[in-house]
């Protein structure tokens, strides 16, 4: 009757609960979100804070987490009130919670029956992630201080008695410990049992950092998701240590996003803190996110876009990652960020009619904007000569007006046609820049110097797959996409033409391949890192 009546009371219990709703975010191959809606039992979930130590040898690090720790305890608060079991991991510093309940809870569970293989032991990467390329390099241990600041804080480290490398002791005090229900552990084994002891299949993962800790910890993003805990991140509370300085060249707020893409896509799902609190996701104040960067957006069609290299092949340096970092390598020029909005098929009025206000208006205040139009709106707007200065002049209007520190740089489209439509189309541009007071960069000559060398280095091959005979079809099957009404073969290189190449119209697309996006962006940035020097 006993057992009966605890079964009965857990049942009611357990209908008592309000779940929590939330949207988990992951993402395709190709970098698409997905959203998926979720309702999570409170008793049957868990929050893991880790590593918010009172202390970093980044001094930058310290600052950003002291500012996101008010809202991360807002966050626990709510969680912990609606039942959700809450545990603090600052690892090696369980000496200051040595006795206090909250400790003692973690150490207290019993080993659970299915104790996973090395959950003990940091883990570098799952088997998903054994493919793709790493988006950061953060050999140089990530710190983005001012070497002159960083000296300077280790000093200070050093007299308070700390050691600058590893300066943390506990917690950081913002976070409130509820001695009555949290628990306190920086161990795998003690986590794991504590979690099944309790039935929590539900994780979430807060805290720094990301691309190390947050991610490789015992109790961590890889460990959880390979050993079957259905677990997120909590993506807008959490940072990464991250360089400017190193690849990919982004903000330090870029960095951030470009890692939480790739635990969106290779480990697990993603959540933000407003689904359990209310009001907005967080965000690092301007001040605290870094030093401000020069701007640059990319606006253009298939050519600029780079639109097949992101689809099929999303881990390899796209052409805006190519120009930030040829215009990095310069050396004395300030850190940028580049936004490409280039998109396939797109002209001048389709962009204005559809999508502007919410992929152009509402970027960062730019410093510079490529604009690189003319090959679709040839081919798809009437009365070309006349609508696409017209469109144009529009287009520079709104520009003007949402981002009037900008410099507009209209761009020459390159030889993408066999035929010489481009020079039509480079004709009425240069004819619009001269008008419009602007200074022009065209590309044109360098592209076609380029096709003179090898007329067929710069395009891609993108080739049916029913025109290739089949007894070959074997050999292309892993470059095989589906795209249109057939299949395809798909390479962006020069790989396949030794099997190929004999093919009628095997290279005939004239996109540009990733050579061709190297050739534009090495233009672009002789072009433009000369123009910055004169302009700061």
């Amino acid at each position: 009757m006993r057992l009966l009546a605890f079964c009965l009371l857990a049942i009611v219990n357990l209908a008592a609960e309000t779940p929590l709703s939330l949207t988990l975010q992951s993402r395709s191959a190709g970098g698409k979100a997905v959203l998926v809606k979720e309702s999570w039992l409170p008793s049957r979930s868990a929050i893991i804070v880790c590593d918010m130590w009172d202390l970093h040898h980044c001094k930058n690090a310290v600052t950003r987490e002291v500012e996101m720790a008010p809202r991360m305890n807002e966050v626990l608060e709510k969680a912990r009130a609606a039942g959700v079991l809450i545990i603090h991991a600052p690892s090696s510093c369980m000496k200051p919670y040595e006795g206090t309940p909250a400790r003692e809870r973690a150490k207290a569970a019993p080993t659970a029956p299915r104790l996973p293989d090395k959950i003990g032991e940091w883990c570098k990467q799952i088997p998903t992630e054994e493919m793709a390329v790493y988006p950061l390099d953060q050999s140089d241990g990530g710190e983005d201080d001012d070497p002159a600041e960083h000296a300077a804080w280790a000093k200070e480290l050093e007299a308070k008695g700390l050691n600058p490398k590893a300066p943390w002791t506990k917690q950081i005090d913002t976070l409130r410990i509820d001695q009555t229900k949290d628990a306190i552990s920086d161990s795998g084994s003690e986590i794991w049992n504590l979690l099944e002891s309790r039935n929590i299949d539900n994780v979430i993962l807060m805290g720094v950092h990301l691309n190390m800790c947050v991610s490789g910890r015992p109790f961590g993003l890889r460990q959880m998701a390979k050993n079957g805990k259905h677990v997120v991140l909590m993506r807008d509370l959490t940072d990464t240590m991250y360089n400017p300085a190193r690849w990919p060249f982004v903000s330090h707020t870029r960095g951030t996003e470009l890692f939480t893409q790739h635990v969106e896509r290779l480990i697990c799902p993603t959540i933000t803190s407003d689904q359990l609190i209310g009001g907005k996701p967080f965000a690092f104040s301007d001040a605290t996110a870094g030093k401000k960067r020069l701007q640059i957006i990319l606006l253009g069609d298939s050519t600029t876009e780079a639109s097949f290299p992101k689809k099929y092949a999303p881990d390899e340096p796209q052409f805006e990652d190519m120009l930030r970092v040829k215009l990095a390598t310069e050396g004395d020029l300030p850190p940028c960020d580049v936004y490409n909005e280039g998109v396939s098929g797109e002209f001048i009025r389709r962009l204005l009619d559809t999508r502007y206000d919410k992929a152009v208006k509402t970027k960062p205040q730019a410093d510079y904007i490529f604009i690189r139009y003319g090959l679709n709106d040839a081919a798809k707007v009437k009365d070309f000569k006349t609508a696409f200065p017209k469109d144009f002049r529009e287009l520079l209007g709104r520009l003007r007006q949402d981002h009037p520190k900008a410099m507009l740089i209209p761009m020459t489209a390159i030889p993408y046609a066999l035929d010489n439509l481009h020079e039509d189309i480079n004709a009425l541009i240069k004819q619009i820049a001269a008008e419009e007071k602007l200074t022009l960069f065209d590309i044109a000559p360098r592209y076609l110097a380029e096709l003179k060398k090898n007329p067929d280095g710069l395009n891609y091959r993108r080739f049916p797959l029913s025109k290739i005979p089949e007894k070959l079809r074997p050999l292309a099957t892993p470059y095989v996409v589906p795209e249109g009404t057939e299949p395809k073969v798909v390479v962006m290189d020069n790989r396949l033409d030794g099997l190929f190449g004999h093919i009628p119209g095997w290279a005939g697309d004239r996109h540009p391949n990733l050579a061709g996006y190297n050739v534009i962006a090495d233009e672009t940035a002789k072009w433009l890192a000369p123009v910055i020097r004169k302009r700061q």
